[in-house]
């Protein structure tokens, strides 16, 4: 069971109030992400909710590894800036267990009010939850979040008081249950009321709905209709996201025989949507190897042999038609990874190079030489459809007597309109080999693992290698013996 006050690094203020230091990485992240809204509110609003997302979950997870819970996922972590938009709340599964943190920056709370959408809407409300107390306004370290107990979803339908102003369940911060040592101590408990099922909508209803919210010069969409039209029309995970596109202005409706269908317009490719998820510690591979001051480890193909292959090229192969007529060579595989990998580094925007490696991309049916091909595309052209995207970042797994240090890869390039090939990559910074029993887990949504990956005595590297669609939410963990590392990923 929980045992909140045995656990380390935790800060209590006034009794059993938790509190958590914001990281100021985190936060960096977290505001460039939060610009992904239609207007100043909801853009804070993000901000405040991804604070406490990754302050909280940063947290939550490092209890978990230690516990026999299950680990905790996002509800809806892959589309959560559609309800973010929208609605002020985010809420974590457990198991069967949900919590709904509500955060506020408004300085001392003395009444905790909670959305309607998270108690009335049937698959939104939750089991617990919990008013959180935002501090941004000090200096690095003393920004914080601080969690101001918990109330249940029977508490609040039954004791909550209900303001039609503003559509909340209110309680006074008295009233709640400050301790989360008893939250932990029911868990598995029935505490949900019941609440009425959702009017159906029909598609000429959802239509006119999405038409009117749509327009981003509305603050509030919530109170523009009934809460029973709100409530069945945000429901539907579908119309939510076309919702969130449509005030962005990056969804375009068209209208058919068989009813409503919406394609995207102008929407950043690969390279520039990936570059707005990494956050403080990711670079490109050719970073981590100026900054490691040594040869990117195990690069793929190991060129031997052969000196200029590791050493460059001398500058009478740099020519640039030199280079397209090696990389038709189809006998030496080496030889071509390591051509396209030179007209990544080009003058950008060369059109022969640029048409050698589309070339390339729609030729060869070497994953390999595909994925270094879209990546040098992506260099030179960026805005090309085709472009690719490698980054790393270099994983610290601190351990009681030691630090194993290693680089995870991460390359992705775009697969039709809708799908991203993704390839992960764990190599060792100095050694040879990889410790034994290193492990590469690929985590969905939910936090089931759907691609594993460990290392025996001998391995130089652990790749995992899958294909997501757009708007897919997965986290990647590096883990040895107790200690492990997790990054989250949307493509």
């Amino acid at each position: 069971m929980f045992e909140f006050n045995q656990l380390q690094p935790l800060a209590f203020h006034e009794s059993d109030r938790l509190q958590l230091t914001i990281n100021e990485a985190d936060r960096e992240f977290v505001w460039h992400q939060a610009q992904h809204h239609s207007n100043p509110i909801s853009r804070y609003n993000a901000y405040l909710n991804g604070v406490c997302l990754k302050t909280f979950l940063n947290w939550l997870s490092e209890w978990l590894a230690e516990e026999a819970f299950p680990q905790p996922s996002v509800w809806h972590g892959q589309d959560i800036a559609s309800i973010w938009e929208v609605v002020n709340g985010t809420a974590f599964q457990i198991g069967e267990t949900r919590l709904v943190l509500i955060p506020s920056d408004e300085g001392e709370l003395e009444e905790f009010c909670v959305p309607q959408e998270w108690v009335d809407i049937p698959n939104w409300s939750a089991d617990y939850y919990l008013p959180v107390q935002v501090n941004l306004d000090g200096d690095d370290g003393e920004c914080w979040i601080e969690l101001c107990g918990f109330a249940t979803h029977r508490q609040l339908k039954n004791d909550g008081r209900y303001n039609a102003g503003d559509r909340t369940y209110c309680l006074a911060i008295e009233e709640l249950t400050e301790s989360l040592t008893v939250m932990q101590l029911t868990f598995g408990l029935n505490l949900q009321q019941e609440v009425s099922p959702l009017p159906s909508l029909s598609e000429g209803e959802a239509a006119k709905l999405l038409q009117l919210l749509s327009d981003s010069s509305i603050y509030s969409p919530r109170l523009r209709v009934t809460f029973e039209q709100w409530a069945a029309f945000l429901a539907n995970d579908e119309l939510r996201q076309l919702l969130y596109g449509k005030r962005l202005g990056i969804l375009e409706k068209k209208e058919v025989a068989s009813g409503l269908i919406f394609s995207t317009q102008d929407r950043e490719n690969l390279v520039h949507r990936v570059k707005s998820y990494l956050h403080e510690g990711w670079q490109t591979v050719e970073g981590i190897v100026e900054k490691l001051g040594t040869l990117e480890p195990n690069l793929v193909y190991a060129l031997e042999g052969n000196q200029r292959y590791r050493d460059g090229y001398s500058s009478s192969h740099n020519k640039i038609p030199t280079l397209i007529e090696l990389l038709k060579d189809k006998r030496n595989k080496g030889n071509q990874w390591r051509v396209a990998e030179l007209l990544g580094r080009v003058e950008p925007g060369n059109a022969e190079a640029i048409a050698a490696l589309t070339d390339l991309l729609q030729t060869t049916q070497d994953d390999i030489l595909r994925r270094q091909a879209a990546v040098s595309l992506g260099k030179i052209d960026p805005k090309n459809a085709s472009a690719g995207l490698r980054v790393g970042k270099i994983i610290n797994l601190e351990m009681r007597l030691d630090t194993e240090r290693v680089v995870l890869v991460v390359t992705l390039f775009p697969e039709g309109s809708d799908k991203t090939n993704v390839h992960l990559r764990v190599s060792p910074v100095r050694s040879q080999t990889l410790p034994p029993n290193l492990e590469l887990l690929v985590l969905d949504e939910g936090g089931e693992i759907f691609g594993e990956e460990r290392t025996d005595m001998v391995n130089d590297s652990l790749e995992y290698e899958f294909t997501a669609d757009l708007g897919d939410y997965f986290q990647v963990k590096v883990a040895l013996q107790q200690v492990s590392v997790t990054e989250d990923f949307t493509i």
